[in-house]
């Protein structure tokens, strides 16, 4: 010891303030100068530190007397209820956000994939099921439960990564920086204060400074999601590239329309990028004997026509495609065989190319054909050296000799197109000739309108679509078409716009946003810029060209079958089938339609796969058409061979599918409307920190936007100025801005999930901390007698699998004469600060209630724990069920292989399930902390019978007869009156799953004006159509329920819009019995 020592040192669980913060100790040890302090924070982290003499004596003790500042303690406990509250609310992140999930995306990101401690994922549903929002979904709603700590990499097509970086910023608040090369040089690491990226599958798969920055040696990931992941190919170097950063993210997430495609190889090789241990993968088999059936764990894909909406009706409306003949007239037929005449004559060994070049741009449009005959003039006209023998495009390449045209990519036919215009010469002088006679006869079929726009019109007309009414999307594979159809369609009066591969991102979402909301009325896209854009305002699609690629005439097909659309989707193909690929693709196309007839139109999808499996190659016999002329014979596939290829797909596709659960997903949604915080509750929180914190809170420039002004600066959160508008959902905001209000853009949104809420959530606690320690006294105006109240902290510890992490639990607890019990957070809304007493009124706490207490909070600890660990029981137990049946179904394929590969292959199996194994008993591990006292409160009675508007003994009466006759109608009630949640039933029907919060009001006599509690009208306005008012009067005598208002908020227009206690005079109520009858 030294004269420095302190006389007395913090003691083991005592709470002092350390650093500004309350802490409590753990153990302290005496140092030459002071003191060593191990410390535990309010989230259960430890700490330490080193204490001289004069710190020890600045080291502030709360002294447990009852003399805490009521305000400053009663927001302390608004925050701890916001701690409890919003991370059990199952849909937090989507309360205040723009969206409503359909019930099929809510079972797949709550029941299938938020479930999962490690999620290894392949999403298939059909296209347009809104993947994107689910990703959204789990990404938003997965980090606020802490299941994603870290850092998330979204890797997408180029062509998709400003509209990913828009839908998240648009309906989650979710800002995502692209990772582009610039960045990926820098040697430092990424920002550390971006939390989500998104780069392009090509960049990170082929540049390798990208590459490096996404998957290197010193990177790792919460989350890493692949969209199109069929391209995830064991033929191309994405695959490989995948499997780099699979190693480096903890969660992995694939998206695809079409993870099979009758290509069982392919889908062995996606499964195996998710989970080595249950889809063992060897690249050089490529013969299975059987199909894979992946596990419910780790892969999920259901089918449109099953998909509801939120009413119960089909999501999807019906799609119907028809194949409309063009009959070419005189001058039209005459300039489209003077082009193909003119390329057989003067292209030698190119001539196969040139013909899929001029011939689709001749049936296209004549403005398209005469545009590149022009950019030949040119070339054969000027200098020899203009003239080269450029290379055919790789991509063009086939097998052996031949070349393919399924190319999907503009770029590489532009190439192309260049290649061909820019050929040698055969003889100058007679291909000038022969392109003057060329341009001539093609002026002659431009004098009049093209029979194709005639049909058109008359197409629009067939749906109502006229100047002024209707919309049209119609897709051309050329850019100089597309300029004339906007001129033909502006000329006939029709709002117009054109949307090509060269329009930028940020062009080609304000396009799409001004064509969904009606502000034009027909688009007309290239496929490179129709590419991943949704555009279901529109039903009704011309494909004024028809691709050579059936894959991109299914994407075509979708950019109007989506979520969001109305009206049943109309496809027109038009065909010409005087030209040389025209006779291929009307019967073609014709025949899949039978099919696809046959088949409810599941056809749509399939196409390219259909085609396939029936041996056809379509690009080829377009190649052998273009060559042989428009009267050669093709052989093509029958309508019944193809149904028969499309039926075996099906099946393929139905072994793979999963039945939408909507039912459940419906209950879960009338679940969520009994837990959700709704702004009302937002703003009673921010009302009560406002007043311990001394800020004024006014109206805004719109209704739900409030302007919170202090003299003092404000916090991080809310900018840090003197003033800053808030609103307690973006909902309020986007009304403002639709009504023409300017300059909301800083309004700082407050919902549960966002940031700004979750710090004010801290300086709540941190604000009223020491307050509750010391004790506190408070008025409940709802009570008739008084009680203590106990908080109390702890935490429940889980396994992922990888690391252990811990979620805060705090518990309410009340004690009276009675005893000790749990009650509801929503308590607190009766709750009010009481004047200060004097020092000579200060009391401490019992300790009877501190032990009484203690037993209770441990008890409730322990019931979430349970709960808890149920929840992880039921699913470590489904987790060991697939991995017994993938072990089955992979021991009966290895027997067909020799012994010793059969053997090894066996063992390193069973390495990799004991691993698994490991994991999931970890996995399966719950704990509960320790339970510590954070405060506690003298609450004393604020009601007096006189005041409660409802007679106490006639309550049980009242109560009684409202049990019997929900009962007797079928109802499950749950008695919730000692609760404290602001109503006195929870009734459920059975076979409906109808539910309603009953609030029951009992009347000695007749009828008079009632009073509902702060927290009972704060329910009735949250819960809205499940909140039920019923009156019963004449309980001294013959108890008769009068009145049974559903939504009594809604109903009582001149109720606040607040907290607070609120009267319903007797005329209100008289108003309400009238109209019920």
């Amino acid at each position: 010891m030294t004269e420095h020592e302190p006389a007395a040192l913090p003691q083991p669980n005592t709470q002092v303030t350390i650093d500004g913060q309350l802490v409590t100790v753990v153990a302290t040890t005496a140092s030459l100068t002071g003191a060593d302090v191990v410390y535990r924070r309010s989230d259960g982290t430890l700490d330490e530190a080193s204490l001289d003499a004069a710190d020890l004596a600045q080291v502030h003790i709360p002294v447990n007397d009852a003399a805490g500042h009521p305000e400053r303690a009663l927001t302390g406990l608004w925050g701890r209820w916001m701690q409890y509250a919003v991370p059990r609310i199952r849909s937090a992140v989507l309360a205040t956000r723009p969206l409503q999930p359909y019930a099929h995306q809510d079972e797949a990101v709550f029941s299938h994939m938020l479930a999962q401690p490690r999620l290894r994922f392949l999403l298939a549903d059909e296209p347009g099921t809104g993947k994107t929002i689910m990703t959204g979904m789990y990404l938003t709603e997965g980090t606020r439960r802490g299941l994603i700590p870290g850092r998330t990499v979204i890797i997408v097509p180029a062509h998709l990564v400003e509209k990913w970086r828009r839908d998240l910023r648009r309906y989650f608040a979710v800002h995502a920086d692209r990772l582009t090369p610039e960045l990926a040089r820098d040697p430092k690491d990424l920002d550390p204060r971006v939390s989500v990226w998104i780069v392009s599958v090509d960049l990170f798969t082929y540049n390798t400074d990208v590459r490096r920055k996404v998957a290197g040696a010193r990177t790792s990931w919460s989350l890493t999601v692949f969209d199109e992941a069929h391209r995830l190919t064991p033929t191309s170097q994405y695959l490989s590239a995948a499997r780099e950063v699979s190693e480096r993210t903890h969660h992995l997430l694939l998206l695809t329309a079409t993870p099979h495609r009758g290509k069982e190889h392919f889908f062995r090789g996606l499964l195996n990028l998710l989970d080595q241990t249950l889809y063992p993968f060897d690249p050089r088999q490529t013969d299975y004997h059987a199909a894979l059936r992946p596990s419910k764990l780790s892969f999920l894909r259901r089918m449109k026509e099953e998909l509801k909406d939120l009413d119960g009706r089909p999501l999807f409306p019906a799609r119907y495609a028809e194949t409309v003949q063009i009959g070419l007239t005189g001058p039209e037929e005459a300039a489209y065989t003077a082009v193909m005449d003119y390329v057989d004559a003067f292209y030698g060994d190119k001539a196969t190319l040139a013909r899929s070049i001029y011939g689709k741009r001749a049936a296209s449009s004549i403005v398209a054909a005469t545009s590149t005959i022009r950019r030949r003039e040119e070339v054969v006209r000027g200098p020899a050296g203009a003239r080269t023998d450029v290379p055919v495009p790789e991509e063009f390449i086939g097998a052996g000799s031949d070349l393919q045209f399924e190319v999907p990519d503009d770029d590489v036919w532009q190439r192309a197109e260049d290649a061909v215009v820019a050929a040698r010469s055969k003889d100058k002088g007679k291909e000038v000739a022969r392109i003057a006679a060329v341009l001539e006869t093609l002026d002659r079929a431009a004098a009049t309108p093209p029979t194709k726009w005639l049909r058109a019109l008359e197409l629009m007309e067939r749906h109502g679509i006229r100047p002024g009414s209707g919309q049209l999307l119609v897709f051309t594979e050329f850019a100089d078409t597309a300029r004339w159809l906007a001129g033909e369609f502006g000329d006939a009066g029709f709002t117009t716009d054109t949307l090509e591969g060269a329009v930028g991102h940020a062009a080609r979402d304000q396009l799409q946003q001004r064509f969904l909301a009606g502000r034009f009325q027909v688009l007309v896209s290239t496929d490179a810029g129709g590419e991943g854009i949704d555009l279901q305002s529109a039903h009704v699609m011309l494909n004024w060209d028809v691709p050579w690629s059936l894959v991109r005439l299914e994407q075509r097909m979708g950019r109007l079958h989506r979520i969001g659309q109305k009206h049943p989707v109309h496809v027109y193909h038009l065909v010409a089938p005087a030209t040389r690929e025209g006779r291929i693709q009307e019967v073609m196309l014709q025949n899949l339609e039978e099919a696809g007839r046959s088949l409810g139109g599941r056809i749509f999808d399939l196409l390219d796969a259909t085609a396939a499996r029936a041996g056809f190659d379509y690009g080829r016999a377009l190649v052998e058409a273009q060559r042989s002329g428009a009267h050669t014979h093709v052989p093509l596939p029958g309508a019944e061979r193809l149904l028969d290829a499309a039926r075996e797909l099906v099946a393929d596709e139905d072994r793979l599918h999963t039945p939408a659960n909507t039912a459940e997903a419906m209950a879960r949604f009338r679940a969520d409307r009994l837990e959700a915080i709704n702004p009302v509750i937002v703003d009673a929180f921010v009302d009560q920190l406002a007043r311990a914190r001394g800020w004024t809170l006014g109206p805004g420039p719109a209704k739900g936007i409030r302007d919170v002004v202090a003299r003092q600066p404000l916090p991080p959160a809310l900018g840090g100025g003197l003033d800053r508008l808030v609103a307690a959902d973006g909902a309020s905001v986007r009304r403002a801005v639709n009504d023409g209000a300017h300059g909301l853009e800083d309004v700082v949104v407050l919902g549960p999930t966002e940031e700004p809420f979750g710090e004010l959530v801290g300086l709540a606690v941190r604000e009223g901390e020491t307050e509750l320690v010391r004790g506190t006294r408070l008025t409940d105006t709802a009570a008739l007698t008084g009680y203590l109240l106990l908080i109390y902290d702890a935490e429940i510890e889980a396994h992922d699998g990888i690391r252990r992490h811990r979620r805060k639990t705090p518990l309410l607890i009340r004690y009276s004469g009675a005893g000790a019990f749990e009650i509801a957070w929503e308590s607190l809304m009766t709750l009010r600060s009481s004047a200060p007493v004097p020092a000579e009124a200060t009391s401490t706490l019992p300790p009877a209630a501190r032990a009484e207490g203690a037993i209770q909070a441990q008890a409730a600890l322990t019931r979430e724990v349970d709960r808890v660990r149920a929840e992880r029981t039921a699913w470590v137990g489904k987790a060991h069920e697939q991995l017994d049946q993938v072990e089955y179904r992979y021991l009966d394929e290895l027997d067909e292989l020799p012994a010793e590969v059969r053997r090894d292959r066996r063992n390193a199996f069973t390495d990799l399930k004991a691993v698994r194994i490991d994991q999931l008993k970890d996995i399966a591990k719950v704990n509960g902390s320790g339970i510590r006292l954070a405060g506690w409160a003298q609450v004393s009675a604020g009601a007096r019978t006189t005041d409660l508007g409802y007679d106490p003994d006639s309550e049980a009466i009242a109560i009684a007869t409202v049990l019997e006759e929900l009962e007797r109608f079928g109802f499950l009630v749950d008695d919730r009156q000692t609760a404290g949640v602001g109503y006195d039933l929870f009734a459920r029907q059975a076979r409906t799953g109808e539910q309603r919060l009953v609030e029951v009001k009992g009347l000695q006599h007749g009828l008079e004006a009632i009073w509902l509690e702060q927290h009972e009208w704060a329910q009735a306005q949250q819960r809205g159509e499940d909140y039920w008012l019923y009156l019963v009067t004449n309980c001294s005598t013959a108890p008769e329920v009068v009145l049974r208002a559903q939504d009594p908020a809604g109903r009582l227009a001149t109720g606040p819009r607040r907290i607070e206690r609120f009267r319903i005079k007797a005329a209100e109520l008289r108003r309400m019995m009238r109209g019920e009858q």
